[in-house]
């Protein structure tokens, strides 16, 4: 019904008029606006993806026949549906849709001869090349056909243009039809008329309240020729009712009637075959390139008049009788450099996007979207266009431009639901998707949001995206896009999680015409081939045969030949194998090659394939519309015909064949066709040195090139003076306000197969557009490069942080206050440019801690975001309070938002963010409104209670009743359970019973408020204490952290220090060791501290770098999951005398301090990324740790630093080993002090770890012993090499590095503590670290030479597994016992040392 409606509009027609267009007819180019989205055609993806959609019927014509118009689906009144086909031999046709069967056909008028006009872009004939339209309301298709004047005497002045009309149902013309349009003049310039030799009418055509609209353009810019938009009334005997040329006077060049002098201001409309665009009371046309430029280099409306629109987006409004007039333009700030280079915008048209998805809340209500040759996509307002430099800085002023890697011919598609999303395809490259969005104006904006796997074919003709559903359901999105070599590909129309757009497999198309779109019909869709095909695709088929797919020939030389073996194997009995046919002359097969006779069902079969190019010479038509044609990637089609012995089976099956050619002879290419500079400031960063770039200059070639010159224009146009390149030194001057260093010297040799790459630079202190176009010229042929660029004054930055009342603070500091446990409190950061040209955000690195984060850190004040003139961007930052517990401490939250931007005087702001998250306070209150009775856990209260006296206080209960209840009988704990139960008691509970967090035991809501916990299911209890009788929580009431804990014993003292002493002791002997640990200090800090280091590293404070970083040279390491345990083990990794960490997650490692660092700095206030209790660094500070330095048998270090003293002795009397039972006992006794202004506590705890574990531990590299060990490294035993799951991964990675070891990943696992315990970990691919927390279920291990043979990138003395194989670690915690052991592997056969 909205395609209905849609038309209804567009043909002003009431809609009961409209009553033979059948819901999934095709009457036109896609839809009117050109969208490219057509929801009501029955395609099901669920079919589309299965073995039973297929080729359903094809059908071939005349030799030579084409056809660049797309077919139309059209069901007349009370008949069946059909398809209408018009070739460029000017046959229509019209089929039966269903089974292809030909109804009705005929040839309107001899066509035009392709080599009359000398272009190449439509081979052989030139006939109906725009796509028809069909008006529902009278049965008539409409159509432009060219061909020569009176039928007969050839030659470009002879050549015309007439409109058809004809009755679809048996193809005769209308009354009053067909109508001449050569010699009508133009309403904006009567001087200028219609020529029908000299143009082409390549749009599809658009059909508006009975008129018939059409754009012209040009063959290959050749002739006087002028882009006209032509409206024909439908109305017999009324005929041309407007004629509009896009280059008029005064400011085009003057008519001349010589058909060959190129000056009729160009400006073809031809926009890759799209129509132009409507939403029923005007047209959207895109132009190319013209030699008329009125607005030169001064800003104009697009709402004033202007008489040369080259390289324009026009909006023509529709006036009576169906008149045209431009209401609105869009032109590039570039757009001269453009016409110079034939970069045109029009080689895509417009879409006008669904105005009910794709807008914005701050009123604009319809987009409009363009892309061309340039590159660029630009997102325009259809309401108002933008004009001519009106942006910031004196550039575009549009909504958005995105820079496509490359030229798109056809333009975008687009799919209004599951959120908006738009499409197209550059050439040589993947189909890419962008997503709609929001910024925080309500401005649309699209980003890019996924792509293709595969590229498209690497010429000119990809079609345009179009996007179909099944009766519009989201999530049946399908987008296709025809290929030129690939033929038709189709996928899910929004891409997955990772960002690919998955590929639904068809069967074999072969190569289809250039920019196509399928026609779809029910269920069915429609296209031609370059194979001269007319094929339907539908449900049900088969294909009878599978043959190796594609054919790849590799490279070949232009010149030669080789040749290729095509192996195939029938999956029906076949008849006769009736022969084969490529898309190429180039590509050969012989039909005797085949197999005579029938086939079996299973029979296999050979025949050779030849890509011959020994007639082949190479080309260059780097001027024509159609771009150059340059050694490279080729690919062709090749069709096996049969006849079969089972019916309803496919009797043709399609091959891709593919392969590389290279010149014999040298060959120049310049890379890229356009450097695009973009916009300098001046007197800003960029002015004393620039914009850099680079071109490169390429020998394609098999013989050595030499270079023999280059010059410089300003245009394409032959009658203007080049200039040579003239050099000082090694800088060359390669046009205005462009130099380049390091030129080729004339006379150099590029060696085949080699590249030469030029650095290049553009600077001028005078605000302007400038473009340039580089001619090199070679013995392997000329080339050129165009560059552009501009230039404006400078941006100026100015910050702001929201405050609480919804103002702006200008000193940048954002304190939220106190924040309540389990709310979210939000404000923003405001980023202005009030300058002269577009800001730049250089460096951005949001806060993204549980609690304090940047809400979208991806996309509000992104690195690279611009902040146009007078605008501002937006970062917005939460505090979002986890629920806690009532009666916990409170905390508190501190990050900053670092930033800056190409504004030379801003300089970088750490903007400083802070608030106190404040848990609810229950029960009796201390003077300071905390809590009396402060929270000690959750505890099993099963099999003997932990409290001893029950208060039943039923529906009242809740924790702070309970706790005043137990406060007033004399208890020291209250404890909640089953929503009703209050427990008192004066004994601490027991560890053993303790419940960690992230069990979830204690989750019953108490009576009185269901907001708080009071015990949990299966008799678990909530307990607290009174802090204030002297209580201090210890390790019998709450575990101790540790690898085991057999045996404890613990005693208890207190002690404050400004020192940190580290220092232990270790002795191993005999086959069993016991390990003892006692600490003199069990820190509870309250916030982030500095990390003392580790037993090879200790810090020495923190440092404030000068001009160069704190340790210089340095080699740098950065990651988000940096910590400072990982970067030790970096630089570890490295040999390296300091390490450092700054800016929350960069690591440097070096031999020397740099001579100005600053020691004792303050401003190392930033956590590490990956660990928010302890330090890593600040903006430009540094936490420095120096290497301990070992000796033979026994090692004392000592690091001195007026903050932190590091001491380290270990003495060592024998060297630990495997006792032959499987278990390993092992005792260390080690004395701890690590002692800050916050570290309050000091504990002594004797532990004995025993584990139990079977395990293969590898051999060290010096080992010649064949019998595994059971040494631990880093606490971990190794387990084997483990075959990786065949979907899916076992574990999840911790973090990929080229410095991988077994110690780097066991730092990166422990890192993640307490958040995640990682007792199981991995290492694969020589970089790659992976950790679980649990058993990893059906482990297969591998033995043998071939298992886990991979180095370690950052130790090849160690192995880090293989492809799809990981060498595994257990913790020494973990006991197996039962079903669960470790994996394990034949001793001596998995060595995890090379």
């Amino acid at each position: 019904m909205l395609l209905l409606l849609n038309l209804s509009v567009v043909l002003g027609l009431a809609p009961w008029l409209v009553h033979s267009l059948a819901s999934t007819d095709s009457p036109s180019d896609a839809d009117p606006a050109q969208s490219g989205y057509l929801p009501n055609h029955n395609m099901d993806p669920s079919i589309i993806s299965s073995p039973i959609f297929g080729v359903l019927w094809q059908n071939t014509f005349l030799p030579k026949e084409k056809w660049y118009a797309k077919p139309l689906v059209y069901t007349p009144n009370g008949a069946k549906q059909l398809v209408f086909l018009a070739s460029e031999q000017n046959w229509i046709r019209t089929m039966d849709a269903v089974n292809g069967t030909v109804i009705n056909q005929r040839q309107v008028q001899p066509p035009f001869l392709q080599s009359d006009i000398g272009c190449t872009d439509i081979p052989d004939y030139i006939g109906i090349t725009g796509t028809p339209v069909i008006d529902p309301a009278t049965d008539t298709v409409y159509f432009f056909s060219k061909g020569y004047r009176g039928g007969g005497a050839i030659g470009v002045e002879n050549g015309i243009y007439k409109m058809y009309a004809v009755d679809i149902k048996d193809l005769t013309d209308r009354p009053g039809f067909p109508i001449l349009i050569d010699g009508h003049n133009a309403d904006n310039d009567p001087t200028r008329y219609f020529v029908g030799g000299t143009v082409l009418q390549r749009p599809a055509l658009t059909l508006i309240s009975g008129i018939v609209y059409a754009g012209f353009g040009g063959h290959c810019d050749k002739y006087n020729y002028t882009g006209m938009l032509l409206g024909v009334s439908t109305t017999p005997g009324v005929g041309v009712v407007t004629l509009y040329a896009m280059e008029a006077s005064p400011h085009a060049p003057p008519v001349v009637s010589d058909i060959n002098i190129q000056q009729g201001g160009k400006a073809g409309i031809w926009m890759g075959g799209m129509a132009p665009a409507t939403d029923g009371s005007r047209l959207f046309i895109v132009t190319g390139n013209g030699q008329g430029h009125e607005n030169v280099d001064t800003p104009a409306s697009g709402r004033a008049p202007l008489s040369t629109l080259d390289e324009v987006v026009a909006n023509f409004a529709i006036g009576p009788g169906g008149k045209l007039t431009l209401a609105d333009y869009f032109e590039p700030y570039e757009y001269i450099g453009m016409d110079a280079g034939d970069r045109d915008l029009g080689s895509g048209g417009t879409a006008l996007l669904d105005p009910t998805v794709f807008k914005g809340t701050n009123g604009i209500s319809r987009i409009a979207v363009t892309i061309g040759k340039n590159g660029k996509a630009y997102i325009m307002n259809a309401e108002n266009l933008g004009g001519f430099k009106l942006g910031p800085g004196a550039t575009d002023n549009v909504i958005q431009t995105i820079v496509a890697p490359g030229s798109v011919f056809g333009g975008p598609g687009s799919y209004p639901l599951e959120g908006g999303f738009i499409y197209f395809t550059p050439t040589g490259s993947p189909l890419l998707v962008y997503a709609l969005g929001l910024d925080l104006n309500g401005s649309p904006l699209f980003s890019k949001v996924g792509q293709s796997a595969d590229n498209s074919a690497g010429r000119v003709g990809v079609g345009v995206p179009t996007v179909t559903t099944n009766k519009g359901q989201p999530g049946s999105g399908i987008v296709w896009v025809t290929d030129v070599d690939a033929g038709l590909k189709a996928y899910h129309a929004v891409p997955d999680t990772n960002g690919s757009l998955i590929k639904i497999n068809l069967p074999p198309t072969g190569g289809i015409n250039k920019f196509q779109r399928p026609a779809f019909g029910d269920g069915r869709l429609y296209y031609t081939d370059n194979n001269n095909h007319v094929v339907c695709l539908g449900s049900p088929v088969a294909l009878p045969l599978n043959c190796s797919n594609p054919v790849v020939f590799g490279d070949l030389a232009v010149g030669s030949a080789v040749t290729a073996l095509v192996n195939c194997t029938t999956l029906i009995p076949i008849t006769k194998l009736n022969g084969v046919t490529t898309s190429s002359s180039t590509y050969q097969v012989s039909n005797a090659s085949l197999p005579q006779g029938a086939l079996a069902q299973g029979a296999t079969f050979s025949f050779p394939v030849t890509w011959n190019l020994t007639q082949e010479s190479l080309s260059d038509a780097q001027n024509a519309s159609f771009g150059a044609v340059t050694p490279g990637v080729k690919s062709g089609s090749l069709i096996i015909f049969t006849t079969n012995g089972i019916p309803k089976f496919s009797t043709s099956y399609p091959l891709a064949l593919q392969g590389s050619t290279v010149s014999a002879q040298p060959f120049l290419k310049l890379e890229p066709a356009e450097v695009d500079f973009g916009g300098i400031v001046i007197n800003g960063s960029g002015a004393a040195s620039g914009l850099d770039a680079t071109f490169i200059i390429d020998n394609l070639g098999l013989l050595a090139l030499t270079i023999s010159g280059y010059a410089y224009t300003l245009d394409l146009d032959p009658s203007v003076e080049y200039t040579n390149v003239t050099s000082g030194g090694n800088i060359s001057i390669i046009g205005p306000g462009f130099t380049a260093s390091d030129l080729p010297a004339v006379g150099t040799i590029v060696p085949p197969g080699s590249s030469v790459t030029v650095p290049i630079k553009f600077n001028s202190d005078v605000v302007g557009n400038y473009h340039n176009i580089l001619f090199v010229y070679s013995d392997g042929g000329n080339r050129n490069v165009l560059m552009t660029g501009s230039a404006s004054t400078v941006p100026i930055a100015n910050i702001s942080t929201e405050t609480s009342e919804g103002g702006w603070d200008p000193s940048a500091v954002m304190d939220f206050g106190q924040v309540i446990a389990g709310t979210t409190v939000k404000r923003r950061i405001r980023l202005c440019n009030s300058g002269g040209s577009v800001l730049l955000i250089t460096k951005s690195k949001p806060p993204i801690q549980p609690e304090l984060r940047a809400e979208s850190p991806l996309s509000d004040l992104h690195e690279g975001q611009f902040i146009p003139v007078d605008s501002c961007a937006f970062g917005l930052v939460d505090i979002s309070a986890a629920p806690t517990i009532p009666n916990q401490p409170s905390h508190a939250v501190f990050d900053t938002w670092t930033l800056n931007t190409d504004d030379l005087t801003f300089g970088v702001h750490d903007v400083p963010i802070s608030a106190t998250i404040v848990p609810r306070q229950l029960g009796p209150l201390k003077s300071d409104g905390t809590s009396q009775y402060q929270y000690l856990g959750c505890y099993f209260d099963g099999g003997g209670r932990q409290l001893q006296k029950q208060f039943n206080l039923g529906n009242s209960n809740e924790n702070g009743i309970c706790q005043q209840t137990c406060l007033a009988n004399g208890y020291m704990f209250a404890g909640t359970e089953y929503h009703v139960q209050c427990w008192c008691g004066n004994t601490p509970p027991s560890a053993l019973r303790y419940q960690p967090p992230s069990a979830n035991k204690c989750t019953f809501g108490c009576a009185n408020d269901t907001t708080q916990a009071c015990g949990g299911d299966g008799t678990f209890i909530s307990i607290y204490y009174d802090t204030t009788k002297g209580y201090t929580p210890d390790c019998n009431a709450i575990p101790c952290p540790s690898d085991s804990s057999t045996t404890t014993s613990t005693t208890t003292s207190t002690t404050t220090s400004s020192t940190s002493v580290v220092t232990s002791s270790t002795s191993a002997s005999g086959d069993v060791s016991t390990t003892s640990v006692t600490p003199s200090a069990s820190p509870t800090a309250t916030g982030p501290i500095v990390n003392p280091g580790n037993s090879e590293y200790g810090s020495i404070g923190c440092f404030g770098d000068g001009v160069t970083k704190s340790i210089n040279p340095n080699t740098k390491y950065a990651n988000d999951s940096m910590t400072v345990e990982i970067c030790l083990q970096f630089c570890k990794s490295k040999g390296t005398t300091y390490a450092g960490v700054e800016f929350r997650r960069e690591c440097y490692c070096g031999n020397a301090l740099a001579a100005d660092a600053v020691q004792n700095s303050p401003g190392c206030t930033l956590t590490c990324f990956s660990n928010a209790t302890e330090f890593c660094g600040g903006s430009k500070k540094m936490n420095v740790y120096q290497k301990v330095v070992a000796s033979s048998g026994s090692t004392t270090t000592t690091v001195a630093s007026t903050t932190d003293i590091a001491t380290s002795t270990t003495s060592l009397t024998d060297t630990a080993t495997t006792s032959p039972a499987d278990t390993a006992t092992t005792t260390l006794s080690t004395t701890d002090i690590v002692t800050t202004t916050d570290l309050t506590s000091s504990a002594t705890t004797t532990t004995t770890i025993t584990s139990d574990t079977t395990a293969s531990t590898p051999p060290s590299p010096s080992s010649t012993s064949s019998a595994s060990t059971a040494t631990a490294t880093a606490g971990f035993f190794y387990a084997g090499c483990i075959a990786e799951a065949p979907t899916g991964r076992a574990m999840v990675k911790i973090i990929a590095n080229d410095s991988m070891s077994i110690e780097f990943c066991i730092s990166a696992a422990r890192a993640k503590l307490p958040a995640t315990t990682y007792r199981y970990i991995g290492v694969e691919y020589g970089r790659e670290c992976y950790g679980a927390t649990a058993p990893v279920a059906s482990q297969t291990s591998l033995v043998g030479n071939k298992a886990c043979t991979m180095p370690c990138m950052g130790n090849t003395s160690q192995m880090c597994g293989g492809r799809i194989m990981y060498n595994f670690y257990v913790s020494a915690t973990v006991t197996f016992s039962g079903t669960t052991p470790p994996p394990t592997s034949t001793t001596g056969t998995v060595a995890p040392t090379p």
